[in-house]
Parts: structure tokens; C-alpha cells; sequence
């Protein structure tokens, strides 16, 4: 469906500023591959999105960095999980968004592995300090 959706997003048909987003099909993709516990194929794809996205998308780039970090969560790859994590982080310090509060608030949910380990205890505090 989302394939087909790509072929509808066109200049000449616009429903709205959202896809006018580079990659706005590959993104709905990639959260709905997280969505559904497809994470080895929503982390390859948010590795493919992310340097697409503007540094003036600030907000969004959080957000896709979040749900990139749940899916590492749940890969597991506990070393990027933290990485992406730390740099969400940093871009909620700036932004104060809600939708990536809210999007972060997920990662510890999926780090069951790794939960115990000293990186799991550092994004549990890390999360704690800005979720809550």
C-alpha cells in the first residue's frame, strides 16, 4: 500500500505539507516496520532516511532518531541504541518537542536484553531525566 501511495505524492496532487517531506513514503515505511517489530528493516531504513533529512528539520530529525533508537533497542544494538539516544536527546534539550518525548518514552520497553547491562542503566537514566 505504501508503494502505491508513492505513486499518488505528486506536485500536480498536494494533500498536505507533510509529503512534501524528502523521503515522506520511506518514512512512513520505516515507522511502520518499527511499529510492527520489523526492526532490522526499520533500523537499515532510518539509516538510509536520516542524512537525507535537512538540519533545519530539527523536531522531525528527533522524532526519526527516536523511533530509530526504539527499533535498535529491540535489534539489539545497545552501543547505537545509546549513540542515537544521547543525540535525540540532545535535540529535545533544543527543541522541547512533545512527539519525541513521547517517542522516546518507548525505548526502554524494548531494551529487555540488554535492560540489566551498565549501557542499558545509562539510557534508563538518560530517558528517566527528560521523559517524565
Amino acid at each position: 500500500m505504501l508503494d502505491e501511495a508513492a505513486a499518488l505524492i505528486d506536485d500536480d496532487r498536494m494533500w498536505g505539507n507533510a509529503c512534501r517531506t524528502p523521503n515522506y513514503v520511506e518514512i512512513q515505511r520505516a515507522t511502520c516496520y518499527g511499529r510492527l517489530g520489523l526492526n532490522v528493516e526499520a533500523v537499515a531504513l532510518w539509516d538510509q532516511i536520516l542524512p537525507s533529512i535537512p538540519a533545519t528539520a530539527r523536531r522531525d530529525i528527533g522524532v526519526f532518531l527516536a523511533r530509530q533508537g526504539v527499533a535498535l533497542a529491540a535489534v539489539p544494538e545497545p552501543e547505537r541504541a545509546t549513540e542515537v539516544t544521547k543525540k535525540a536527546i540532545e535535540l529535545l534539550r533544543q527543541t522541547g518537542s512533545v512527539r519525541q518525548r513521547a517517542e522516546l518514552a518507548a525505548i526502554p520497553t524494548r531494551m529487555d536484553a540488554w535492560v540489566d547491562t551498565d549501557t542499558g542503566q545509562e539510557v534508563t537514566e538518560m530517558l528517566a531525566r527528560v521523559t517524565q
